[in-house]
């Protein structure tokens, strides 16, 4: 079980229209400059309407606001009202769309927002067990047939289809977004999140590269120079990055995810002089996103001081809370964010992975790990690690016939295009599996294979991790090299910032006496 982040870039959250509108992620306009504004006629809009009031013609000349960043004609307000008055014949999307074009704020006391509120495990499995999300794609499809020009249940329609691993119908879904809205901020920070979910990141590239915004809005060049760091690629659009940052045109909210993404490229770059004023920018006004960014970056360099804790504004702050948790050893609490990161953004990886190894492998818990990982596995169907994990927990649980399942499955992917790291965490599961069914030489043959592979990677946690691993595996076996790994695991210092990996030595150890 392998929980270290490798690296982590900003890229752009996901989620429905009325939160990301309620989040403040879509409320400046004015802010660019006018040459770079659209031109964008919506005098057809406005004629439809004072032709014929009916709710498709509102429909109409909201999203044409929406689209064009117009908002202050009376005949968008008479739209607007119309709309309300008539709640039973309008879409949540179309309602949530006349509040964004007259936000309505967070409470200040709010700092969770989420689509669903589920306070318990048990809440959780009802939640995923259910057919509650199909009939909620089901619901939406019906409103994009009757609202075909309303780019926002299009790209409402895609995220749901990605919650449940539909990769080829999401993307046709968000491709008629980007059709309708091309160059609109809430669309093209959704496309670039499916399309890197979907590894699809010259697709994210090429559609904030064909808008005229990308370059004017602070939202829009960050999601670029994040996407082409994750492609080892230099951003043409750093420098424009750097001007907006200092233009004083945005607010420091804005700005978070920038300054951001540019103070990590600089750290990346070996310059921590030039990293951290953009850095301590980001730090001004953090939203979930960059508040996560600048909790790993300060893990990653011990000169950046920094506790997420202080930022107790932050609305959705589950990522970076779950991560500084881990690390402090508060495995409850460390879960409990991990669940609400997940019902969040549940298209996402990480919160299933870290959820499952904190609930399985600190807080003894197998049969909830089991079942956050096969509620990861709907959304990621191939994901080598989830699929790895599957097969970890049905193994140490000894469910033998499940874990085949998944084997089976994992054998459909091609090794060879999986990272070092991934091929080392596929070796351990592999010894373990050979463990468990009673192959205890091949067993010890694959765990010295993982833990001698590790060892180049210069990744200190996968190496003990799987030293860790190994040494229970023999210990259980009765295994004639058991004494030498107890003394390896016994004498093995294990630095502070792992206490994961500390509780689960003292737990191996514990067994013993």
């Amino acid at each position: 079980m392998i929980v270290e982040i490798k690296e982590r870039r900003v890229i752009p959250n996901w989620r429905d229209f009325k939160r990301t509108c309620q989040l403040g992620e879509l409320n400046f306009t004015n802010s660019i400059p006018s040459n770079k504004r659209l031109n964008f006629n919506i005098d057809r809009a406005i004629a439809d309407w004072k032709r014929d009031e009916n709710i498709g013609n509102a429909a109409d000349l909201i999203n044409a606001a929406f689209i064009s960043g117009i908002n202050d004609s009376q005949e968008i307000r008479e739209a607007i009202n119309f709309i309300h008055q008539n709640k039973n014949a309008a879409s949540p999307s179309l309602l949530s769309l006349t509040a964004r074009i007259f936000p309505e704020n967070i409470p200040n006391n709010q700092t969770s927002l989420l689509e669903l509120d589920i306070e318990t495990v048990n809440g959780f499995k009802n939640f995923i067990n259910n057919n509650t999300l199909h009939k909620l794609i089901h619901k939406t499809k019906l409103i994009t047939h009757n609202e075909s020009h309303n780019p926002i249940s299009w790209v409402e329609l895609a995220r749901l289809y990605s919650m449940v691993g539909q990769e080829g119908k999401a993307e046709k879904a968000i491709n008629i977004a980007l059709s309708l809205s091309p160059h609109n901020r809430f669309v093209l920070r959704s496309a670039t999140r499916l399309f890197i979910h979907n590894e699809k990141f010259d697709k994210a590239l090429f559609f904030l590269r064909k808008s005229d915004r990308t370059k004017a809005d602070p939202w829009l060049t960050s999601a670029h120079i994040a996407t082409s760091s994750m492609m080892e690629r230099f951003s043409p659009l750093i420098n424009s990055g750097k001007m907006l940052l200092a233009s004083n045109n945005f607010s420091n909210y804005d700005l978070t995810e920038l300054a951001s993404t540019i103070g990590t490229l600089e750290l990346k770059n070996s310059s921590f002089k030039n990293a951290r004023p953009y850095i301590e920018k980001a730090k001004l006004a953090p939203n979930d996103n960059s508040l996560a960014q600048l909790e790993w970056l300060s893990k990653e360099d011990n000169r950046l001081l920094f506790n997420p804790q202080n930022f107790t504004n932050v609305v959705n702050p589950f990522e970076a809370f779950a991560i500084d948790h881990l690390q402090k050893g508060n495995w409850k609490e460390a879960f409990t964010n991990c669940l609400k990161w997940f019902l969040d953004i549940p298209y996402s990886k990480r919160p299933v992975q870290l959820g499952a190894y904190i609930a399985g492998s600190l807080l003894d818990d197998i049969e909830t790990a089991i079942t956050l990982l096969q509620a990861g596995i709907k959304a990621n169907p191939n994901d080598p690690v989830i699929l790895n994990n599957l097969i970890y927990y049905h193994i140490i649980s000894n469910d033998t016939k499940s874990a085949e399942l998944y084997l089976n499955n994992l054998k459909s992917i091609n090794v060879q295009n999986l990272s070092d790291e991934n091929k080392v965490m596929l070796l351990a599961t592999f010894g373990l599996v050979a463990f468990r069914t009673s192959q205890n030489k091949k067993g010890e043959e694959l765990y010295e294979r993982a833990i001698s592979s590790a060892e180049p990677l210069k990744t200190k946690y996968m190496k003990i991790s799987a030293t860790l691993n190994y040494a229970r595996e023999l210990i259980i076996s009765n295994s004639s090299k058991k004494d030498i790994y107890i003394k390896l695991i016994s004498e093995m210092e294990i630095d502070s910032d792992y206490k994961d990996l500390i509780y689960v030595q003292k737990k191996i150890l514990s067994q013993l006496k």
